[in-house]
């Protein structure tokens, strides 16, 4: 017999002893009737211990012997019912405790907890120019027709504080300007932007905050969003399209309806109502709300402010959503129209611009591709002291994009989407304008790994220009580019 099998069958027999004489501590008569009958008549009876017990105190003793050893003894079981509402007060008394312990875990589990994640995006690529016009032809050769290399780099940081909100932050460095880049809006015209394109101010390279809200629930189907540098689309509780897996142009990320969904980035907050499939969501930016000059801040007449109201209803097979946006003009709010119509949205004003979009997906991925679709219809109207005649009245835009996943092979997507960028349909004064282009780009995404993406990508403007464009020449553009991503 080994050394811990013997100790292990002394203490099973010295068990009952122990627990008798804590018997005989606590009820002086039952550990005397059992002296002269049962099992343990012949035992020695220990002496009461110097330190005295009350009974939860023994309570705890006996079960913490029974959860080690456990035992049917007789005297035992005596003792177990002798301390029948002491044994349910301890029971009691420790699950309330467990209870209390994890809701202090639950409470605190996120608070210490900040996850990174990084998207780096490396961009090869160039714009070829065609036209009647040899000479507007070449003068935009010479500016823009240069091929590009340039990155985008994002890190954001996010918190939980309770489980159920968020605080978000992201930085942001890029070299892709918006001065002289044509992938960065820089020319022809603002339309050949990419999604990725990005620079923190004048300088190249420059790491900078790029988004800084917080948002929070209140009950069940409302959420608040509030923040120094918050845009649109967060506080939106539908967004109204599944194109695209991976972005080309940046105008064909805004639903169709570049008025209504602004790029605008500020000072603002936001609250959004779901229910089921039903929602609706308001909120107010000012992308000059952080400044302290007269006439600007939060709700001056230059505070570069939208605000958008949006009624949607979404499933997962379709949804479609309606938005109202008012905008100040003359802060680069709306970045995706011709360049004609940009420069009527320069001058002081108001626009307000209406959107209807939708998409429907199939269950299954495959042949079948998901389509999504919007239209946008703006109306401007100028202060008194601006000169109106000649400029845009009415603004509209639309945009229809087809994706396939996993169609060729697995984790390959790709889309096409066309359309037209906001383009005047009517002018102060009456005159027609000619304004109208096309815009189209397709790619396609091979993941090569969880973490790595590669997506060669084209794009076309029919007429970048729009009413620009001389009378009588044509200016079309051709963008090629290989946009690899990397995701941490």
């Amino acid at each position: 017999m080994t050394l811990a099998t013997e100790s292990q069958g002394v203490m099973k027999r010295l068990l009952p002893l122990a627990l008798y004489g804590l018997l005989s501590v606590l009820n002086p008569s039952a550990a005397r009737s059992n002296t002269t009958d049962g099992p343990l008549a012949c035992a020695p009876v220990e002496p009461a211990p110097e330190r005295a017990l009350n009974r939860l105190q023994a309570t705890a003793e006996l079960e913490d012997c029974l959860q080690r050893h456990g035992s049917d003894h007789e005297a035992i079981q005596r003792l177990i019912s002798e301390l029948r509402n002491e044994l349910i007060q301890l029971s009691n008394h420790r699950a309330n405790h467990l209870d209390e312990t994890v809701k202090s875990l639950e409470a605190t589990a996120f608070s210490p907890t900040t996850r990174l994640k990084g998207v780096t995006t490396f961009i090869i690529g160039g714009n070829a120019f065609a036209g009647t016009s040899d000479t507007l032809r070449n003068d935009i050769r010479s500016s823009f027709g240069a091929s590009i290399v340039g990155y985008d780099e994002k890190l954001i940081l996010r918190t939980s504080f309770t489980g159920k909100d968020l605080l978000n932050l992201r930085l942001r460095a890029g070299n892709l300007d918006s001065d002289q880049n044509a992938f960065g809006g820089g020319g022809p015209s603002q339309l050949s932007e990419l999604e990725v394109a990005f620079q923190q101010g004048p300088v190249s390279d420059r790491l900078g905050v790029n988004r800084a809200w917080y948002q929070f629930p209140v009950g069940e189907d409302w959420t608040f969003t509030v923040g120094s540098r918050v845009n649109q689309s967060v506080m939106l509780a539908m967004w109204p399209s599944v194109y695209p897996d991976d972005t080309v142009l940046d105008l064909f990320t805004q639903a169709g309806a570049s008025g209504a969904y602004s790029s605008n980035l500020g000072a603002g907050g936001g609250v959004m109502w779901e229910r089921g499939p039903l929602s609706f969501s308001l909120n107010y930016i000012a992308g000059n709300g952080e400044n302290g000059v007269s006439g600007s801040g939060m709700f001056g007449v230059d505070a570069g402010s939208s605000a958008t109201a949006q009624v949607g209803w979404a499933t997962d097979a379709w949804g479609i959503a309606a938005a109202l946006a008012t905008i100040q003009n003359g802060f680069n709010i709306i970045d995706y129209a011709s360049p004609f119509t940009l420069r009527s949205f320069n001058q002081p004003g108001i626009t307000t611009g209406t959107a209807l979009s939708g998409y429907w997906q199939p269950p299954d991925d495959g042949w079948v591709p998901s389509v999504s679709a919007g239209w946008g219809w703006n109306s401007t109207r100028y202060r008194k002291t601006v000169k109106s005649d000649g400029l845009v009245s009415i603004s509209q835009s639309w945009t229809v994009a087809l994706q396939w996943s996993d169609w060729l092979f697995e984790d390959t997507s790709m889309g096409l989407a066309v359309g037209q960028p906001i383009f005047a349909t009517a002018l102060k004064g009456g005159a027609t304008p000619d304004d109208a282009g096309f815009a189209m780009e397709g790619w396609m995404m091979v993941q090569v790994s969880d973490a790595i993406s590669v997506t060669p990508a084209l794009f076309y403007l029919s007429r970048p220009l729009g009413a620009e464009t001389p009378q009588g020449t044509s200016l079309s553009q051709l963008g090629a580019l290989l946009k690899t991503t990397l995701r941490f």
